[in-house]
């Protein structure tokens, strides 16, 4: 769970006191994250005919309930990136559970409570990369995640689309990729419209 792209990026969502922004856009920021995870991993694949997805695998990588999240009825992927019961404070509520991000004792109750990341080093990092991205080629493709769903997002500062090389880098994943960032630009153009902007 340490290494996900989704948990890098929901640290990213945090401002520098440790507080989440509280955006209704990441409930599916981390929806699409967790989508990419599954694509990475091996366990979300795409043939010719659909999409196809491997409980076994997504379950050795942690992620046997959001598969099955997924792959509920017949809705597809773009239904859950939209509807999708996991959000931003079910991931929030994991983190916390499994130690990555600890519960500040003096912050106050929910909606108010802040958290420390114990992935600080790298959530800077990931930033900074954000805000600078330079092709180096030797990106890991949980980094390729975050650059390409934290450009698009707002976590690194300016919106803007990710460069071609981020999803290209993604190889087999890539269709994930792009279909990921193609909705959520969508979604966050849709709640600009009507009141929920992602500044």
């Amino acid at each position: 769970m340490r290494e996900l792209a989704t948990t890098r990026l929901a640290a990213l969502c945090l401002n520098r006191r440790g507080r989440p922004r509280g955006l209704t856009y990441d409930d599916h920021l981390v929806r699409g994250a967790l989508v990419l995870d599954l694509a990475v991993c091996g366990a979300l694949a795409h043939t010719e005919d659909a999409v196809e997805l491997d409980h076994a695998r997504a379950a050795a990588h942690g992620l046997a309930d959001v598969a099955a999240e997924v792959d509920e009825g017949d809705t597809g992927l773009q239904w859950w990136l939209d509807h999708g019961r996991l959000g931003f404070d079910d991931w929030r509520a994991r983190l916390v559970d499994a130690g990555i991000w600890r519960l500040r004792p003096w912050s106050l109750r929910f909606p108010f409570q802040s958290f420390e990341d114990t992935e600080r080093e790298r959530t800077e990092a990931d930033r900074a990369a954000g805000r600078r991205l330079v092709r180096t080629g030797t990106e890991a493709p949980t980094t390729l995640v975050v650059l390409a769903l934290g450009s698009i997002s707002g976590v690194f500062g300016a919106i803007e689309d990710p460069p071609s090389w981020v999803l290209e880098d993604l190889g087999g994943a890539g269709w994930a990729g792009e279909l990921v960032v193609e909705r959520l630009t969508d979604l966050r153009v849709r709640m600009r419209s009507i009141g929920h902007a992602v500044d």
